[in-house]
């Protein structure tokens, strides 16, 4: 067993050194936080326009007795900087990916056009996609920048329904689809380690 171990943590202490010789960033998106949607992010630059970066989000929530919108996702990115890392304009494209229950409420504005009676049943399942992103880095201090951006991208959705109230079938057969939907929205605080600002 202490032959497993060893390389495992010298390997571990490698990335991190190499890591951090980069300037790394962790971040958090408040309107995620606004939604109810705990999140986390990390970014690592890989040169001097670019960056690769990853976020998670989690919302484990019922509100009332029987509406949900529980779903996880995660996102890598790769981000190009017009004028350099962690400043000002950037592109990025990135993929997603994750799960969701949703339900139990009728969304406003749009109410049953992407899920058929929300209202009443409760839609699980899975989803995977890529999309662009944009956004624009703002200097607040040497190790704290305030970021604005929106994505955009297309997801293959795996789900099925299951009524709110009533019985339940043992099994479900998923319905697939493809569907454009918002990659990202973010007005996101952003720390950077090894600030060179």
């Amino acid at each position: 067993m202490n032959k497993k171990i060893f390389p495992a943590l010298l390997l571990a202490v490698c990335c991190w050194a190499g890591a951090s010789a980069q300037q790394v960033a962790v971040k958090t998106n408040l309107l995620y936080w606004a939604a109810a949607t705990p999140n986390v992010g990390a970014e690592v630059a890989v040169g001097k326009h670019s960056t690769l970066g990853f976020s998670a989000n989690y919302n484990p929530w019922t509100i009332g007795s029987d509406n949900k919108i529980q779903h996880w996702f995660i996102r890598p990115e790769y981000r190009y900087w017009v004028t350099e890392k962690y400043t000002r304009l950037f592109f990025g494209v990135h993929a997603i990916g994750g799960k969701f229950e949703v339900g139990g409420f009728k969304l406003p504005f749009i109410g049953d056009k992407v899920f058929k009676g929300l209202q009443t049943n409760y839609y699980k399942g899975s989803f995977v996609g890529a999309g662009i992103s944009i956004g624009y880095q703002f200097y607040v201090s040497p190790h704290w920048n305030l970021e604005l951006s929106a994505g955009a991208g297309l997801a293959r959705l795996s789900y099925h329904a299951e009524p709110v109230s009533g019985p339940k079938r043992s099994s479900y057969v998923d319905s697939k689809r493809f569907l454009p939907i918002p990659t990202e929205i973010g007005v996101t605080f952003v720390y950077l380690f090894n600030s060179k600002k």
